[in-house]
């Protein structure tokens, strides 16, 4: 029996920090930004057969704020949900910077 498959939706939001990554990366290296894009959508694709394989954000998780995982491109964060038929990809940031109040608000929103 085939196991259930997740629609992946983007938030704008999130689809905007993705694009600001790209174009960033892209000043330098268009190849680099090509292939970053590529491994950062690949790996949400992904979460269409495997919704789980993100793990819970250790922020969230010691302040007992559930139902959120991330993925991790390195350098990058790529925070979401699930509910029952779909994924919502809710912000990529990157992890050496510190998550701030604003990027909480959004993803809670």
């Amino acid at each position: 029996m085939p196991s259930k498959k997740f629609a992946v939706e983007w938030t704008e939001s999130a689809a905007a920090d993705l694009r600001g990554i790209v174009l960033y990366i892209a000043e330098n290296s268009l190849q680099n930004a090509r292939q970053i894009f590529a491994k950062i959508k690949t790996e949400c694709e992904n979460l269409e057969k495997f919704p789980e394989m993100g793990k819970v954000p250790a922020e969230l998780e010691a302040l007992q704020i559930g139902g959120y995982r991330e993925l991790v491109v390195a350098p990058w964060r790529i925070f979401y949900r699930k509910d029952t038929e779909r994924i919502v990809v809710l912000t990529v940031i990157d992890s050496r910077r510190n998550i701030d109040d604003a990027v909480w608000k959004r993803m809670m929103r």
